[in-house]
C-alpha cells in the first residue's frame, strides 16, 4: 500500500507523560445466581406458559449474539415447555447472519454451544419466511416458516442498548421480531430504511407480530457491565414494544460498562474487533455514533482524539468501526481485510458509510499519540488528558494520565492501583502499560 511506504520517517513530535496511574472501575455486579431457575419462573409468572397446552409446539428463537449463559437459559426454557407437556423445537432467528445460508446459522448457533444435544430438542433451521403483514407507510413483515408453522413462538432475546442507533427501543424482542425471524429479508429491509427505519419501525411491528403472528413473547435478558445474567424477565407478545420493553432497556443502559468521565482529551484503545463489538469499538461506550445523517445523541462524550492502535486476531481483517478513531498506525492498516471491511459497510448502509473512512495514519504507536496530542484541541498551556484502555468491551482496568488524579480520587467508581511507566522500543511501539508487536 503506497500510503504506508510514504510514512514511515513521517514525524510530528509532540510531549507525552512519562508515567500512568494504573486505575480501576467498579460497576454494579448485581447477577442472577441460578439462570436456569430464573429461566423457568419469567416463564410462569409472565403467563407465557399458562398460553400453551400439553402437546403444542413450541418455537423456541434463538439469535446469534453471545448472550452470557445462553445455553443454560435455553435449555432451561426447552425443558419447562416438555415439562409442561409441550413439543419445543429451536429457530434460528438471526436475520441475515452465518452468511444468509441455514448451515451457516446452524454453524453460529454451534459455535456458543448451542446445539440439539446441549438444548435437547430438534433444531429447525431455513432462511425461508412468509409474509405477515405490511407496517402502514412502511415495509412488509416477515416469519420464520417453521416458526410460523408452529403453534405458539418464544423468542430469547438479550436487551441492551444498539451501537447504530439511539431510540426507545434499541436491541431486544422487538428488533428480533423484524429482523430475527425476518431473516434476510427483515435485515434488508431494516437496513435499507437505516436509521429511521428502527426508530420509526419497531413498536407498530411488535402490534402486527402480536395480532397476526404465534408469538407469545419473549424470555428477555439483561446483562450486567461484566458480561453476566443480571436479570431475565418474561415478556409478554402485548407488552413486547411497549413501555414495558423500553423500561427494560433503560436499565439495561444503567447497568452497561462507561468511561468515567464525559471529556476526554486523548482516549486510546489498543484494539478494535468484531469479536469485542459488532462496531469494532462500542459506541455506547465511547459516546458516539457517527452515523451519516444521524444526529449525535445530546449526551455525546467530548473525546478530543481516539487513538486506535491495532486489529484483534479475531476480526480476521474486518475493521468495521475504524472510522470511529481520528488516528491509528500502519500496523492496523496493515492488517485490514477490505473485501470484508467494505462489503460489511455498505451492507450496513448508513451506519457503515463514516465509520469504515481509514484514519490519519502513521507509522508507529509514539507517532500516532503525538498526532493526537497536537490535534485534540488542548491549548498549549496546558497538558492533555489520556485515558488508555484494551477495548471498549473491557473499562474495568484503566491507565490514566496523573493529571487526572484529582477526578480519578474524586470519582466512586475508580481506584488507584499504582503507577506504571508509558514506554515505547526503538520502533515506536507501546511497551507499558501493555506491550504492542510491531
Amino acid at each position: 500500500m503506497r500510503l504506508l511506504e510514504q510514512i514511515p520517517h513521517l514525524r510530528f513530535p509532540a510531549p507525552l507523560p512519562s508515567r500512568l496511574l494504573e486505575v480501576r472501575q467498579a460497576f454494579d455486579g448485581a447477577r442472577v445466581d441460578d439462570p436456569a431457575l430464573a429461566t423457568r419462573r419469567a416463564l410462569e409468572t409472565s403467563g407465557i406458559l399458562a398460553r400453551i397446552k400439553a402437546g403444542d409446539s413450541v418455537a423456541v428463537g434463538v439469535g446469534s449474539r453471545g448472550i452470557a449463559n445462553i445455553v443454560t437459559i435455553a435449555r432451561a426454557a426447552v425443558d419447562r415447555l416438555k415439562e409442561h407437556g409441550a413439543r419445543p423445537f429451536v429457530v434460528a432467528a438471526m436475520g441475515s447472519h452465518g452468511g444468509a445460508t441455514a448451515e451457516g446459522q446452524r454453524e453460529l448457533l454451534a459455535g456458543m454451544g448451542v446445539t440439539e444435544e446441549s438444548i435437547g430438542c430438534e433444531f429447525r433451521i431455513t432462511m425461508e419466511v412468509k409474509e405477515i403483514g405490511r407496517i402502514p407507510g412502511g415495509p412488509a413483515l416477515h416469519q420464520d416458516v417453521h416458526s410460523a408453522a408452529a403453534d405458539h413462538t418464544i423468542l430469547i432475546s438479550r436487551i441492551k442498548p444498539h451501537t447504530d442507533f439511539h431510540g426507545k427501543l434499541e436491541s431486544g424482542p422487538s428488533k428480533m421480531e423484524v429482523i430475527g425471524l425476518g431473516k434476510r429479508h427483515g435485515a434488508e429491509m431494516m437496513h435499507a430504511w437505516g436509521t429511521i427505519g428502527f426508530q420509526r419501525f419497531l413498536a407498530p411491528a411488535a402490534r402486527i407480530y402480536e395480532a397476526n403472528t404465534n408469538v407469545r413473547g419473549a424470555i428477555a435478558i439483561l446483562e450486567n457491565a461484566y458480561e453476566e445474567t443480571a436479570e431475565i424477565v418474561g415478556l409478554t407478545a402485548d407488552q413486547i414494544g411497549t413501555e414495558a420493553e423500553a423500561r427494560l432497556l433503560q436499565k439495561a443502559k444503567s447497568l452497561m460498562m462507561s468511561l468515567p468521565f464525559k471529556s476526554i482529551d486523548i482516549l486510546v484503545i489498543r484494539e478494535l474487533g468484531k469479536n469485542i463489538s459488532g462496531t469494532g469499538m462500542d459506541t455506547n461506550v465511547l459516546g458516539k455514533l457517527e452515523v451519516n445523517r444521524q444526529p449525535e445523541p445530546e449526551d455525546r462524550n467530548d473525546i478530543g482524539a481516539l487513538v486506535l492502535l491495532d486489529l484483534t486476531e479475531a476480526t480476521h481483517g474486518n475493521a468495521s468501526g475504524i472510522g470511529l478513531a481520528n488516528v491509528t498506525t500502519a500496523r492496523a492498516v496493515r492488517k485490514i481485510d477490505f473485501i470484508a471491511t467494505y462489503t460489511n459497510a455498505i451492507t450496513a448502509t448508513t451506519f457503515g458509510l463514516k465509520r469504515s473512512v481509514i484514519p490519519i495514519t502513521m507509522a508507529d504507536d509514539r507517532r500516532a499519540l503525538e498526532v493526537a496530542v497536537r490535534c485534540c484541541g488542548v491549548p498549549p498551556d496546558r497538558e492533555p488528558t489520556f485515558v488508555f484502555a484494551r477495548n471498549t468491551l473491557h473499562v474495568e482496568h484503566l491507565w490514566m494520565s496523573p493529571n487526572l488524579r484529582p477526578q480519578i480520587e474524586a470519582h466512586p467508581r475508580l481506584t488507584i492501583l499504582g503507577e506504571t511507566p508509558l514506554a515505547f522500543d526503538e520502533s515506536g511501539c507501546m511497551t507499558s502499560p501493555w506491550r504492542m508487536e510491531p
